[in-house]
């Protein structure tokens, strides 16, 4: 349910942006002060972020050492937090708010931090299910995900298609949320599952 709410009011917020394209434009521009109702957009991440919480717990009730389920609930605590602060700092927005550090600056280096998160934790998850052989599909997924969003990340990140960032970041958000929701899945089935043996 968490990308569904995610995608649903991101729709609601692009059909409310009549002068924004989806194909060249970054979703952050959403919440930008250059856009009608930037509010619905952060709305949209910021439910987010706080609906993913729940995958913390679940992904550390999974695990058979301690460490490794605090490692799995920190990454997503980082991710949910990383998240809020990049929705509340928009895009676009060069109010400097520290230094010469604007609020444009700040919504960029968060957003990628962000990124780089959910990453680190996809790849400690497989790690930690390496042994799992009821896991073997799910590591197919997170990888071929994995590499898919990494790839698509460098001519996001080098602007190699100015006309298609927006479509190369929906990409690699599809990646991400995908992930997401196959793990919240898994890890209920799996959860359900335990308790009935």
């Amino acid at each position: 349910m968490r990308p569904l709410f995610f995608i649903a009011v991101s729709i609601a917020s692009t059909l409310m942006a009549s002068e924004y394209n989806s194909l060249s434009d970054t979703m952050s521009r959403l919440s930008g002060p250059d856009v009608s109702h930037p509010w619905v957009f952060q709305l949209a991440v910021i439910g987010y972020a706080f609906l993913i919480l729940p995958l913390g717990p679940l992904l550390y009730s999974s695990t058979k050492l301690i460490w490794q389920g605090i490692l799995l609930w920190t990454l997503v605590l980082i991710y949910s937090l990383t998240g809020i602060l990049a929705a509340i700092f928009e895009d676009g927005d060069y109010t400097i708010i520290l230094g010469n550090f604007t609020k444009d600056e700040f919504h960029g280096f968060i957003a990628r931090l962000s990124f780089s998160t959910i990453i680190v934790l996809i790849m400690c998850c497989i790690w930690i299910f390496r042994h799992n052989e009821r896991w073997r599909m799910w590591r197919r997924l997170s990888l071929l995900l994995t590499l898919l969003a990494i790839t698509l990340v460098i001519p996001f990140q080098l602007e190699t298609w100015p006309h298609y960032m927006g479509l190369i970041q929906r990409i690699i958000f599809v990646c991400t949320m995908i992930w997401v929701f196959v793990t919240a899945i898994m890890l209920r089935q799996h959860s359900h599952q335990d308790e009935n043996i």
